[in-house]
């Protein structure tokens, strides 16, 4: 009875291990299939890989639009760095494996947003600020001009022009107005007639009145014009300082040997010391004679001297450099030197935007320099020893 038992029990484990192995040979051969079965489902006709579109015409595209792959244009937006109807950006990117038939999805620039530019000729600086900003655009370069028409500060002309499409965030450039351009004539001749009628015509003819000198000249009444500095006919504007040089008569004069040089009857001129007898020479071959001072309006000639007098310069001189403001056309720059005996323009030309200006000024204690430019004072140095 336990021999049937123990082979019963053996035969029951044969069978069910053969059962185990039949469920796990048919459990493979299902998966196998069904994989099998998958992949030709999702990979029915081949594989396509995705082309780079980017940065290409969207007609380019359509043109030569590859098998298999359907382009789809997703959404179009401003970009400025991308021409207009090209391609900015793609789904899937390029290189995606895909199967046949996959949308590609593209993003097409709509080019560079442009605004209408507005007309800002005859406005102010707080108007055509406000105007650009409300433009999405910004001032650029800036030059000046004098204008018959249009009022000091206010804009002459603009680049681009008025309603012109133009990109947003650009800079505009403008020409702002000066006003009217003084009026320049040579100045005339004052000599020879009273302190009073100088100062009198200088205010009729639009100057302002500067300081005056005096002179020991017992020859000229007292207070009458010996020269002016400038000097007469000199081209000048309205509005310019004239300073004086009289007569003292008798009395003795405030003007130095430095005062003298201001004006131009003395440029060249030594005054003569005044001593109280002659001073011997060692011969009249060899003594030179100094050069007598010139005054406007005496009929006198002036010797030749064996030594021609030096030429007036300052003691010494500095090099002062300047570079042009930016724009986009020449200006005109003036070199002032002011001291404690007035003004004297040391420079003047035209040049060009970002050149650069070297002028020699005079080294004289106290003393500085203003630029301008196109008449505007724009910078003041002062003179270091």
């Amino acid at each position: 009875m336990a021999k049937k038992s123990g082979e019963s029990c053996i035969s029951i484990l044969l069978k069910m291990t053969i059962l185990v192995l039949i469920l796990v040979i048919v459990v493979v051969a299902g998966v196998f299939f069904a994989y099998q079965k998958l992949n030709d489902f999702f990979n029915r006709g081949g594989t396509v890989i995705v082309p780079d579109f980017r940065g290409r015409h969207v007609a380019e595209i359509y043109k030569s639009q590859p098998e298999g792959i359907e382009i789809v244009r997703r959404d179009e937006k401003y970009d400025d760095r991308h021409p207009k109807d090209h391609v900015i950006a793609q789904f899937p990117e390029p290189g995606t494996v895909v199967k046949p038939g996959k949308k590609v999805l593209l993003s097409i620039s709509l080019g560079l947003q442009k605004v209408n530019v507005p007309d800002l000729v005859g406005a102010n600086m707080r108007e055509v600020d406000m105007a650009l900003m409300n433009s999405q655009l910004s001032i650029g370069d800036r030059a000046y001009v004098f204008s018959e028409k249009i009022a000091p500060d206010r804009i002459v002309g603009q680049s681009p022009l008025p309603s012109e499409e133009y990109g947003v965030n650009k800079e505009v450039d403008l020409l702002i107005s000066l006003g009217r351009r003084p009026e320049s004539y040579p100045l005339p001749s004052l000599v020879g007639i009273s302190l009073d009628d100088g100062k009198n015509r200088l205010k009729a003819w639009g100057f302002n009145f500067g300081r005056i000198f005096s002179k020991k000249d017992a020859t000229r009444p007292k207070f009458q014009v010996i020269s002016t500095s400038p000097a007469p006919y000199t081209t000048v504007r309205k509005g310019d300082v004239i300073s004086f040089l009289v007569s003292s008569g008798d009395d003795p004069g405030t003007a130095t040997a430095e005062d003298l040089k201001r004006f131009e009857v003395y440029a060249g001129a030594v005054a003569q010391p005044v001593v109280s007898r002659p001073t011997p020479t060692p011969s009249p071959d060899t003594a030179a004679e100094p050069p007598k001072i010139l005054i406007a309006g005496d009929n006198v000639t002036v010797p030749q001297p064996v030594i021609p007098p030096p030429l007036i310069q300052s003691a010494s001189e500095r090099e002062m450099s300047f570079v042009m403001p930016d724009g986009f056309m020449p200006k005109e720059v003036k070199f002032i030197h002011i001291t404690d005996t007035g003004r004297q323009q040391i420079y003047a030309g035209a040049h060009k935007p970002l050149e650069l200006v070297k002028v020699k000024v005079p080294l004289v204690p106290n003393s500085k320099v203003q630029i301008y430019i196109n008449d505007v004072p724009i910078e003041e140095r002062r003179i270091e020893p």
